[in-house]
């Protein structure tokens, strides 16, 4: 039998001829690299040095599913030449720690391959059944007829082939028919009828038929070299690898290799690049690659909606990630049950998502569906075993006439979008043109927010709070205003709810305590500072430390700061906020619940958390009138809802001299409003504190 590598061989019997290069060595560093590489690996295999250093040894064995030998390996296997012919090897790897002086730490090790068809003239059946079965991938050795000489186990396990298919002599053609006559085999590569060679690679994606199998092996080889090919089938619901090898003496060596994972692996791949792995739905690069086509091929219209749920992050922060991811699964699902067959729904990033509505529907029509996506996906649902709710704004555009190509449009829709969540509509907007300017002026004031910190252009006002039997200012509200360098005197309404969304809170926050803690270190020291904490500063982790932290710079006494939290940054986690405001009770820190009455007003959540004052809202106290109103009732149940819970009332927004009598008639102990003072910088607050000295 004729050698199975096509390297020709000099005799061994013949004493003039060169001795017959049967083994190599070669270094390898710890990650499986080739660090060292000699002449005799270079005749064997074929490649110089420049072409191995610091590339795998893996590389040498083709079509391994579990590559090179770990240290301390031994294995029988086919290595891959540079010509790209195949010859069974036997490969050890030994460690070289300690085996050469000087060595005992050195993270390297040899790898010694023996060429195993150089022990004999060629590879004979009985040396094929001894070395094959341990190969990891299928083989099997046709002669120069095309007869089947023999087949390692893997073979036949792989490709689903009985003994009888597989018995010595069948012809390769037949086996190769086999394939697609059992088991319904289909070619994923491959060249049509009477078209291919052995020297000739085999293209990509042509179905696999009985003809096409019989001609892809001919069977006439050119004289000289080893030729190869290769092609891929469905086997069994399976993917093979099929790859061929022929020898110049005319034989073939048939390999077979399970793809499968693999495939399913790049597939997978395929599928994210397009989909998020969340939500299965498509992500940002898949919307965009749908819009740019609709775009095209849609001339009569579509429409997008584009959203994001409120109350998203706070689920993903106190309950996890976990929920959070779940959370979006569950909208998701919502969303698909909505949607038609034609649509196309995306989960962009976070909390926003989009669907694309592939129809031309009037406004009105559109109006109707966004109301009803958002009524199902306002409703309750199941988050790993809780129950919980979110918001949802919807910003829509349509094409053309918002957009003719993607970028435009999904701009647009964004801008939509942040109009639809001021929350003074019905959380749905068609984009409009005269958002543009909106969006503009809303970019300038967050590009300038960015500096304003650094600038220093933030100012602390102060308004007075008194006490009504005493009628002496026994406190003072922190009111931050933003001095900008030409806009002028900004309010907070002008820029913190910009601030929130920008992340820039929680740092203004910082900033506003520590000022008016060092500003009350200079006040008499009853006069308590109050600071409104934002609903986004108190569901920071961060609350107590900056508030640990203000107090020890300036010196002040926890007892002189009072915080102002509202019902809403509170009721989404009650416990939560129990566990702060004890903590922040126990540094001896004033507690006051703003804005009472327009919230929850449960008397639960009262009795639940340590506040020491509550304050009545501004709207209560403008519809006072002569006393016999709702306002009025309102301040006379909360005044004795206080006095009976020992906790101080202050009354917001008092401005005229008949709502301050019936204040003081109905026994409200504080009251704070431009009767009082306006709100004015801490020089200008100065005389009204001198005169409680």
């Amino acid at each position: 039998m004729a050698a199975l590598t096509d390297t020709p061989r000099a005799s061994r019997s013949r004493p003039d001829a060169a001795p017959s290069l049967d083994h190599f060595v070669c270094v390898l560093d710890a990650a499986g690299q080739v660090a060292g590489w000699g002449p005799d690996a270079e005749r064997l295999m074929g490649y110089s040095a420049s072409d191995m250093l610091g590339r795998p040894f893996a590389a040498l064995f083709p079509l391994s599913s579990d590559g090179a030998p770990s240290p301390a390996d031994i294995r029988t296997t086919l290595l891959a030449r540079k010509t790209g012919a195949r010859f069974p090897a036997r490969v050890e790897i030994r460690p070289l720690s300690g085996m050469v002086p000087g060595t005992a730490d050195a993270p390297f090790s040899c790898a010694l391959v023996f060429d195993m068809s150089a022990a004999s003239d060629g590879l004979s059946d009985g040396a094929a059944q001894s070395i094959l079965p341990h190969v990891s991938e299928g083989v099997a050795l046709f002669g120069a007829d095309r007869g089947l000489h023999y087949c390692n186990p893997r073979f036949a396990e792989i490709l689903g082939l009985t003994d009888m298919v597989l018995r010595p002599g069948t012809p390769l053609d037949a086996i190769l028919a086999s394939l697609s006559s059992l088991g319904g085999g289909t070619l994923h590569g491959g060249a049509s009828p009477g078209q291919a060679t052995l020297g000739q690679a085999i293209p990509d994606k042509a179905p696999l038929d009985e003809a096409t199998a019989n001609d892809t092996f001919p069977h006439d080889a050119p004289p000289g070299g080893v030729l190869r090919g290769g092609a891929e089938i469905q086997r069994l619901g399976r993917a093979v690898r099929l790859s061929w090898t022929g020898l110049s003496d005319g034989r073939v060596m048939l390999h077979c290799h399970d793809v499968t994972d693999l495939r399913r692996a790049e597939s997978r791949a395929r599928f994210l690049e397009h989909h998020d792995d969340v939500t299965g739905l498509a992500n940002l690069q898949g919307l965009q690659t749908h819009l740019r086509t609709l775009c095209h091929t849609e001339p009569d219209g579509f429409a997008i909606f584009y959203f994001d749920l409120f109350g998203f992050k706070r689920i993903n922060n106190t309950m996890g990630h976990a929920a959070g991811d779940d959370l979006l699964r569950v909208v998701a699902d919502r969303v698909r049950r909505v949607m038609n067959p034609s649509d196309i729904a995306a989960h962009i990033r976070g909390n926003k998502f989009a669907l694309v509505l592939i129809a031309n529907l009037s406004e009105s029509a559109l109006l109707d569906q966004a109301r009803h996506l958002r009524l199902v996906l306002s409703r309750p649902m199941s988050v790993l075993g809780h129950e919980v709710t979110v918001g949802v704004g919807i910003g829509i555009v349509r094409f053309p006439g918002d957009g003719t190509d993607c970028g435009t449009l999904m701009w647009n829709a964004d801008i939509a979008l942040q109009h639809a969540k001021d929350r003074s509509g019905d959380g749905i907007r068609f984009y409009e043109p005269a958002m543009d300017r909106l969006r503009q002026q809303r970019m300038d004031l967050e590009r300038d927010l960015q500096r304003a910190l650094a600038h220093h252009e933030f100012v602390l006002f102060y308004q007075p709070v008194l006490n009504v039997d005493s009628n002496r200012i026994v406190g003072v509200e922190a009111l931050i205003r933003w001095q900008h360098p030409t806009r002028g005197l900004l309010a907070p309404g002008a820029f913190i709810p910009a601030a929130e969304s920008m992340g820039l809170i929680y740092d203004i926050g910082i900033w506003t305590l520590d000022a008016a803690c060092r500003q009350a270190t200079a006040w008499p020291r009853h006069i308590v500072v109050s600071v409104n904490v934002s609903a986004a500063q108190f569901r920071h982790d961060g609350l107590i430390e900056s508030v640990a932290g203000a107090l020890r710079r300036s010196g002040l006494d926890a007892c002189r700061l009072e915080l102002e939290v509202t019902e809403t940054a509170m009721i989404d986690d009650v416990p939560r906020a129990a566990r702060i405001l004890r903590r922040l009770r126990d540094m001896g820190v004033q507690i006051a619940l703003d804005d009472f009455g327009t919230g929850y007003s449960s008397l639960s959540f009262l009795n639940s958390l340590p506040f020491t004052r509550i304050k009545i809202d501004r709207s209560f106290v403008r519809n006072l009138g002569d006393g016999s109103g709702d306002g009025a009732a309102i301040v006379r149940a909360i005044t004795g809802l206080c006095s009976s819970l020992n906790v101080i009332a202050t009354a917001e927004g008092v401005e005229t001299r008949e709502q301050f009598d019936y204040l003081r008639r109905v026994n409200c102990p504080e009251i704070q409003g431009y009767f009082i003072s306006r709100p004015c910088p801490a020089a200008d607050i100065q005389p009204l504190l001198d005169q409680t000295d």
